[in-house]
């Protein structure tokens, strides 16, 4: 068993014309697992038109008064149903790779933070209640600013759970930030004595 005909990868061999036993994969071939054919899903960007290249024509200026949007390529909507097991699952994935940093509000003031290093964006300032989800999903899959890439440690799919946890938190802070402002009702003077 120990003498079988075979290749040992990196070794050469007189069997190919170019004396290498590692062949190179046919062209076009993709690893299992690695075909990225919903381009939302995987990037978090909308998808590009047939034929479009980065020298395309200059998209149209905004009207004076009009949004303009900071995030031109970044889908706005969730590629697939959220749904509680999606925001709890979320909710572990972001204590566990998060939290540290943005603390366990969002806020930008995890333990990391409280230690001296430099603080995280919160996830309650305007710019990013208003950012569409492709930006976070962005953010987590390259990083951003000081925040390095996490796509190594965290699967697709649970990036995008991440950011419906997210989004909860964000409208949590919002109904907070709401409550708190609100000043609360004067008894009534009138009723029974």
């Amino acid at each position: 068993m120990q003498d079988q005909p075979k290749m040992k990868p990196y070794r050469s061999t007189t069997f190919f014309t170019d004396g290498l036993s590692t062949r190179q994969p046919i062209e076009g071939t993709i690893a299992r697992g690695y075909l990225r054919s919903d381009t939302e899903y995987f990037t978090g960007k909308k998808p590009k038109a047939p034929g479009a290249t980065a020298t395309a024509t200059p998209a149209p200026q905004p009207s004076p008064g009009a949004q303009q949007s900071n995030f031109p390529d970044d889908v706005d909507t969730f590629p697939f149903p959220v749904t509680k097991e999606v925001v709890e699952r979320g909710r572990e994935r972001f204590n566990i790779f998060c939290s540290a940093c943005h603390g366990l509000t969002g806020n930008g003031d995890g333990m990391i933070v409280r230690r001296g290093f430099r603080r995280a964006a919160s996830f309650n300032d305007d710019r990013l209640r208003k950012a569409p989800v492709g930006h976070f999903f962005d953010a987590i899959t390259n990083g951003w600013g000081a925040m390095p890439a996490y796509a190594p440690q965290i699967p697709v799919r649970d990036r995008w759970a991440i950011i419906a946890y997210i989004r909860a938190l964000q409208m949590s802070q919002e109904n907070i930030a709401a409550a708190t402002a609100s000043p609360s009702p004067a008894p009534s003077s009138g009723g029974n004595k």
